[in-house]
């Protein structure tokens, strides 16, 4: 009796241990495709949410936190790829606008002109940036799925 309650009560331990929890990389899994659906829908902030939130509840869920980082790197490029096309859109109808004011006789009254030239300036600089944050997520997201493979 002394020798089989400790065997019965290892073996309950090991199958209590074994059943009770679920795989971490399979949960992981099903939140990362989640973001990935979110992303399709282009609902960024939701889809980083869900990335952060596989990152705190499945800590280690190695391989599937590593896949996370680039599905986050595409959410920053894809967002930064819409931003991209709206400056672009904007910066394009205020050249129009400095050019029209470019060809007027302005002399004496060039406030409206330098203003105009100002504001596509500063565009111009906001598109410049933006270009730049998408080259460094696609360079950034090809190095990392290197590193996943």
């Amino acid at each position: 009796m002394k020798n089989i309650l400790p065997l019965l009560l290892l073996a309950l331990a090991g199958t209590a241990c074994s059943s009770g929890e679920a795989d971490p990389e399979i949960q992981a899994t099903r939140m990362l495709d989640m973001a990935r659906t979110l992303l399709q829908q282009k609902e960024y902030a939701a889809a980083r949410d869900t990335v952060e939130s596989m990152r705190r509840t499945w800590p280690k869920a190695l391989k599937t936190r590593s896949v996370g980082i680039v599905v986050m790197d595409s959410i920053e490029l894809c967002e930064a790829q819409d931003t991209l096309a709206l400056i672009d859109k904007q910066l394009q109808a205020e050249q129009e606008k400095l050019a029209i004011l470019q060809n007027r006789d302005n002399r004496g009254r060039n406030q409206e002109y330098y203003d105009q030239k100002n504001k596509v300036y500063h565009l111009r600089q906001q598109f410049d940036e933006i270009c730049a944050k998408v080259k460094f997520y696609l360079r950034k997201i090809e190095i990392d799925s290197k590193d996943i493979n």
